[in-house]
Order: C-alpha cells, then structure tokens, then sequence
C-alpha cells in the first residue's frame, strides 16, 4: 500500500485533468473548483483507484468527476424543488 506522500505525489499529477474536467462539466470556474477538490480527496480514500493501472486512470477520474457532476445537479434540482413548494 502506499503511503500518505506517495498518494499525494501521484494526485498532483491528475490534479489539472480533474480541475479541467470539473469546469467542463460546471462552466462555473469556483463551482468547479470545489468539485475538483472533492473528486481528489475522494480518489485519495478509493483503494479501487489505487490498484487500478497508470493507462486506466483518466477514465476512472472521469467516471467520478461525472458522478459527482450528477449528484450535485440532483441536489440543487432538490434544492430548486423544495423553493418552489415553500412559495
């Protein structure tokens, strides 16, 4: 397993992939970057993204930048629904 310095270095190096996907999908560059953080700490706890290879890696980061994209749209789309009821 690797250790904490070790996980961090390799996150650096997908650190701007993730950062660029994120404002592809969010346009709203403060948005995305708070989405890109998320993504990242999420990557450092995720044991499947560790033992998955150099060459799979971007897809795998996509997949999570994506999901996480969706749930945020499925909270706020639950945000604006609630807003319309209480008024």
């Amino acid at each position: 397993m690797l250790d904490f310095q070790q996980k961090v270095d390799t996150l650096r190096r997908y650190e701007s992939l993730c950062y660029n996907l994120c404002v592809t999908l969010l346009v709203e560059e403060q948005t995305a970057c708070q989405m890109a953080e998320q993504v990242l700490c999420r990557l450092f706890a995720n044991n499947e993204f560790w033992q998955t290879d150099d060459a799979s890696r971007p897809a795998f980061i996509l997949r999570l930048c994506t999901n996480e994209f969706i749930v945020q749209k499925q909270a706020s789309a639950a945000r604006t629904h609630e807003f319309e009821f209480v008024h």
